[in-house]
């Protein structure tokens, strides 16, 4: 995500003094930034790093427990940071149920943090 700002409206592409652009993948971000420094009448800009989840978002536990509910048993989100980008993961917190989803799944050889032991892959 980059924020640009510009002096005045009608110096900007678009009008206004701010803008707020999601950056996809790296070259886009550079071309932004590029832009930025580029033109004269920028007069800040930023970026930041925001995880999304890929997909549509889980609506339930392997066990079937809805996701959502109240604040008693809505499942608790955690990122785990990973070499890989990172692993988004749900815990389900219906009574007697501890179920796990890690999205994207773990990859053995590839990622270097620890997942829950749940979420570990058999050695075999």
């Amino acid at each position: 995500m980059i924020t640009i700002r510009w002096d005045r409206p009608e110096n900007s592409p678009v009008g206004a003094t701010v803008l707020q652009e999601a950056a996809h993948t790296p070259a886009e971000l550079r071309r932004l930034v590029t832009a930025a420094r580029a033109d004269p009448h920028v007069t800040a800009f930023r970026y930041r790093s925001v995880r999304q989840l890929d997909g549509p978002e889980p609506t339930h536990c392997n066990r079937g427990h809805a996701y959502r509910g109240g604040s008693a048993t809505q499942a608790r989100h955690d990122w785990l940071t990973c070499n890989c980008g990172g692993h988004h993961l749900i815990t389900c917190r219906w009574p007697g149920c501890a179920d796990q989803l890690i999205t994207p799944p773990w990859i053995e050889d590839e990622c270097d943090a620890e997942p829950p032991l749940e979420q570990r892959p058999e050695k075999g």
